[in-house]
């Protein structure tokens, strides 16, 4: 039931809040519900109408955090606190927004469940909707590196990721890509296609690097053969230039 009610809330928000036509992100009348009293009205009307209320992380509990939200006593789960996982210190005792996923009652009280991370996704999704519109095949971006994996590297554009294949990452060829990237590095990268149906985006950061030319140790040992052989054939010519002339007899005889 909360995915049903999550996922009504997301197209509810990717839909109807998201853009208005000029395709500029919408922000809702009521974005946030303040905490300021106990009244369980602003906790309904935030589940019913898909928006964000704010409310204080109290404490750590059983399988999340303890929230304070309009007064009530509220669960998140430790899944939906963020879409990362961070230490407890780095929400406890500060105030967040949040969509309540479920909002009921029974037998021992009102029972509340807030999403942050839910909220997170659905600004991280109109933002990427954002840029997908502006980007542009081609041009030239900066961005941060978020994580690195073996196939390639996504890179945060300031709303949306892009991959940078393993092949593109740089001209040679490159093995570890960790030895290059980490996360949290800043590169410059280039457009290479963009999938708006799929939402995905490919970037290039070699095409930002100036092109080096390395030799393979076969091309090295070829140059130096190369190189032994003309001064060879250079010596054996100064050597032979008198041959068969009085000069060079005279030479023979050292005269």
């Amino acid at each position: 039931m909360v995915d049903d009610q999550l996922k009504g809330i997301r197209r509810s928000y990717k839909f109807g809040k998201a853009f208005n036509d000029d395709k500029l992100i919408v922000r809702p009348k009521k974005t946030v519900v303040e905490v300021m009293s106990d009244d369980n009205a602003s906790i309904k009307s935030a589940w019913e109408a898909g928006e964000a209320i704010s409310g204080l992380v109290e404490k750590e509990v059983k399988g999340g955090y303890e929230v304070t939200v309009a007064g009530e006593r509220a669960f998140c789960p430790y899944s939906q606190i963020d879409k990362a996982k961070k230490e407890p210190a780095e929400y406890i005792g500060r105030k967040f927004d949040f969509l309540v996923s479920d909002y009921s009652k029974d037998e021992r009280g009102l029972n509340v469940v807030v999403s942050r991370r839910a909220l997170l996704e659905l600004q991280s999704e109109a933002l990427k909707e954002a840029l997908l519109d502006q980007l542009v095949e081609g041009e030239t971006l900066n961005g941060t590196v978020v994580r690195v994996m073996d196939f390639g590297a996504f890179v945060d554009l300031g709303g949306a990721e892009g991959l940078i294949p393993a092949r593109e990452v740089a001209w040679e060829r490159v093995d570890d890509l960790n030895k290059v990237l980490k996360a949290g590095d800043g590169v410059t990268v280039k457009v290479l296609r963009i999938d708006r149906e799929a939402g995905k985006i490919t970037l290039s950061r070699k095409e930002c690097m100036q092109r080096v030319f390395h030799k393979s140790e076969e091309e090295i040992a070829a140059e130096e053969n190369a190189a032994e052989v003309a001064a060879w054939l250079k010596e054996n010519e100064k050597r032979n230039a008198n041959v068969g002339s009085i000069a060079g007899a005279f030479d023979k005889l050292g005269l």
